[in-house]
């Protein structure tokens, strides 16, 4: 009985290691490139890609059909084309917004550049927000007087941005006038 313990448990334990073994044949050595490339789990560390022979990617913007006015999109082109001015100096504008939402910023831009008639409105986009600010003032005093008018306008969630401004001409210079109480 002792006997046919032993040779059942050696029968069990021959059994476990076969089972257990790699049904796979076992190799030494490094594999080559092209076998670590065809074998799917495995990353390819040889991979280049300055040779792949695709073009280059393009972007377009697109324009919905609701969002096209001759009127604005003139001035909307015209507005961004003045933001590439080389001399620039420390200034204020007023953020009238901040959204994520493209279009959303475009029509509140849109709704600024009506409002304002004499200061220039950017849009502005600082991942992930796109930013509408209005006006290159050089001092505080005329930031604040641009954001009293930015209240009255509709924008009551406006505030003054210390930036990067386009300093004044004598043909873009305006003045802001804003209605006092007589009290004053």
């Amino acid at each position: 009985m002792k006997n046919l313990n032993v040779i059942l448990l050696n029968f069990i334990m021959l059994m476990l290691i076969l089972n257990c073994s790699s049904s796979q044949k076992m190799t030494s050595g490094e594999k080559s490139k092209s076998e670590n490339a065809t074998n799917t789990g495995i990353i390819n560390e040889f991979f280049d890609p300055l040779i792949l022979d695709e073009d280059e990617l393009k972007w377009t913007k697109t324009i919905s059909i609701e969002s096209k006015s001759d009127q604005i999109n003139s001035v909307l082109s015209r507005t961004d084309a003045n933001e590439q001015v080389s001399e620039v100096i420390s200034g204020y504008r007023v953020q009238i917004c901040a959204v994520s939402d493209e279009e959303k910023a475009r029509q509140i831009q849109r709704d600024a550049i009506l409002k304002f008639v004499s200061d220039e409105v950017y849009l502005i986009y600082d991942t992930p927000y796109y930013k509408v600010r209005v006006g290159n003032c050089t001092t505080r005093l005329e930031a604040d007087q641009l954001q009293q008018l930015a209240a009255q306008n509709g924008f009551d969630d406006a505030w003054v941005v210390r930036t990067k401004v386009k300093p004044k001409t004598s043909s873009s210079s305006s003045q802001i006038n804003i209605k006092k109480d007589k009290n004053e």
